[in-house]
């Protein structure tokens, strides 16, 4: 009679051991992280998503549709020449080291603010 009480624990422990669980990181999209680490969260499939120069936020791949949203909004970050002149914010696009990061950070080239630099003093003297 024992044997028939233990059988579905022993049914249970032979179905845990053979079907073994997959290992599931879950908190690993979740926290700061610098864009110019090669993996930033600690795990290839968490993305880094800057809100600053060099600091960002991991974000889980479903998150990033949101964050496109905010690409548009936000006036520094950029993904080619022509979105920091059209938001208006330069005219370079200064692309991140960390090549898993798809945006980067909109800037006054060299060329534009030394035009600048050059036309002050025919300025002044006017």
């Amino acid at each position: 009679m024992t044997f028939l009480r233990l059988a579905p624990l022993a049914l249970f422990f032979l179905a845990t051991s053979l079907l073994s669980m997959k290992h599931i990181e879950a908190g690993a999209c979740f926290g700061f992280c610098e864009v110019t680490e090669t993996e930033p969260c600690g795990s290839k499939i968490c993305l880094c998503v800057s809100f600053a120069l060099i600091t960002g936020i991991c974000v889980p791949p479903f998150a990033v549709e949101s964050y496109a949203k905010r690409l548009d909004e936000y006036p520094n970050l950029c993904l080619s020449h022509h979105d920091c002149v059209k938001k208006g914010s330069g005219n370079f696009c200064a692309r991140s080291p960390n090549p898993n990061v798809p945006f980067g950070w909109c800037s006054h080239s060299n060329t534009e603010a030394l035009k600048g630099f050059l036309a002050m003093p025919e300025a002044i003297t006017k």
